[in-house]
């Protein structure tokens, strides 16, 4: 018996470090060190939808800012420009890669300057009420 609570314990820590948290995984979590006057931050990483279903992220929270928002890029007359979008659509069974240039997670009015060596926790927010908390997102240069 203490073996299988043993057991289930070690698989939990594992799946909470790694982001899976049923229907999601998340993987490659990162976030660039921003200059030291910034106010904003960007986070990226891959979104797994394990799922037979859709999944869409609406949201997200984190503790390094003051508002989180989901961006994306786009073109307009020949110019790209960050936009904020209401959802990041993640289709059954694949993968949706949050990076620069594309989707993203913006981290607006930063408390603190984002240095190198920082760790950021995100709790994703998806339309079926299901949450998912990516902790520990390391803070790199870019």
């Amino acid at each position: 018996m203490k073996k299988i609570i043993l057991f289930t314990f070690i698989i939990s820590a594992f799946l909470f470090q790694t982001g899976i948290c049923g229907s999601i995984e998340v993987k490659n979590a990162i976030i660039y060190a921003a200059p030291p006057n910034a106010n904003n931050g960007g986070a990226f990483m891959e979104i797994k939808n394990l799922t037979d279903k859709e999944m869409v992220l609406t949201g997200a929270e984190n503790n390094v800012s003051r508002v989180t928002e989901l961006h994306t890029h786009i073109e307009e007359q020949g110019m790209k420009k960050m936009v904020q979008v209401k959802e990041i659509k993640i289709a059954p069974k694949s993968s949706a890669v949050l990076k620069r240039g594309g989707d993203h997670i913006m981290l607006i009015n930063l408390k603190k300057p984002l240095n190198a060596g920082d760790t950021v926790n995100i709790k994703l927010i998806f339309s079926n009420n299901e949450t998912v908390n990516v902790d520990n997102i390391k803070v790199v240069k870019p």
